[in-house]
């Protein structure tokens, strides 16, 4: 696959379905053989979710969506509505299925990307967790005092609306949302200095 096509596919881990669509519709030559699933996270370094635990966690946070839950239905045992599993020990083997599934074609690789592979946030760090991002803010202490300490990283790593004049009040909540945004993104070739930068600006030494 070219690397426009897979740019498409993957943008964000999210948003590339509508380009990969145009791609297979034909809209975008190659010369080379549309390649599978499988072979195209293998090349492009995306990692597969290979842990039953981590089958039961996406599972868990991916169930509010109706299009997740819809697709994966179809690999759900008797037709049973999976949505209704409380504790995600259905709907991880039903997604460890799913994902499996999606190796051999070639038209689902904006699925795999969305449900079957890594994030930067699933990485497991050594020495170092990530720093908790809680939703109501409730961690603002916390993380103003990180951003005391890599205000100079996060400058020389390119953090947009942080400076040299920056302070700590201004400057926490740009660095919260960057790590949200970013650590949301697949683990991949592509990602690889996103990845580096996320372990510096957004973890901590335990």
């Amino acid at each position: 696959m070219s690397k426009l096509a897979l740019g498409l596919a993957g943008a964000g881990g999210i948003t590339g379905a509508g380009g990969f669509a145009a791609y297979q519709a034909g809209l975008f030559s190659s010369n080379q053989e549309l390649l599978t699933v499988r072979e195209t996270l293998s090349k492009e370094g995306y990692v597969l979710v290979s842990e039953d635990e981590k089958f039961q966690e996406f599972f868990k946070e991916f169930k509010g969506d109706a299009g997740f839950i819809g697709e994966l239905n179809k690999y759900s045992t008797g037709g049973e509505d999976l949505s209704k599993d409380t504790n995600g020990g259905k709907g991880k083997v039903a997604l460890k299925n799913m994902c499996s599934s999606y190796l051999n074609t070639k038209d689902k690789l904006d699925k795999a990307i969305k449900w079957c592979v890594l994030r930067i946030q699933d990485k497991k760090l050594e020495g170092k967790a990530w720093r908790t991002i809680a939703a109501e803010d409730t961690d603002q202490g916390d993380w103003k005092q990180a951003f005391d300490g890599i205000k100079t990283k996060a400058i020389k790593y390119g953090v947009t609306g942080i400076n040299e004049s920056t302070e700590s009040t201004n400057g926490y909540p740009i660095l919260k949302k960057w790590c949200s945004d970013n650590k949301k993104l697949p683990i991949s070739n592509k990602n690889k200095t996103t990845l580096d930068n996320a372990v510096d600006l957004c973890s901590k030494t335990e």
